[in-house]
């Protein structure tokens, strides 16, 4: 018969090297000393979003459906696009992030929201009730001109 007993069993403490352990424990301390470092210090995220002067803006509202489909009014409820599941789906899909914090913060989820175009060329949408906004241009092209026909669009009337 064939012997199918391990002929050498590995001990729980042996599974993971102490070196390895070690190099572990000094990574989240050189982490937590370099972060700690730059809180005190004061120093300025490097990583953020350049901020120019708006050229152009425009107060709109958004009504979503979970097809995709959306109507895109003014604040004062005038249409001005009105876009298939197709079309409209980006412009969907950041309604749908804009209500969910709204329910976070505990806010209506409808009201206007703020599409502004800044003299770095950046496309930006922010939303007055709650603080949160999105910087357009990390969407791509063509996601980015689904917003940009929005700011200079006339309207079409109910």
């Amino acid at each position: 018969m064939t012997d199918l007993t391990p002929t050498h069993t590995v001990k729980q403490s042996e599974m993971i090297s102490r070196a390895m352990i070690r190099a572990i424990c000094a990574l989240i301390i050189g982490v937590l000393a370099l972060v700690s470092y730059a809180t005190f210090t004061g120093r300025t995220p490097s990583a953020t979003v350049p901020q120019g002067n708006v050229v152009k803006s425009r107060l709109i509202i958004i009504e979503a459906e979970n097809t995709g489909a959306a109507r895109i009014f003014t604040a004062d409820g005038e249409l001005i696009a009105d876009l298939s599941a197709k079309q409209g789906g980006f412009i969907s899909s950041i309604d749908r992030s804009l209500r969910r914090q709204r329910v976070v913060a505990d806010l209506p989820k409808s009201g206007p929201v703020l599409l502004t175009l800044d003299d770095l060329n950046r496309l930006k949408i922010s939303d007055p009730q709650s603080g949160w906004s999105a910087d357009l241009m990390a969407f791509g092209s063509s996601n980015i001109g689904a917003f940009a026909m929005l700011l200079d669009a006339p309207t079409k009337g109910n």
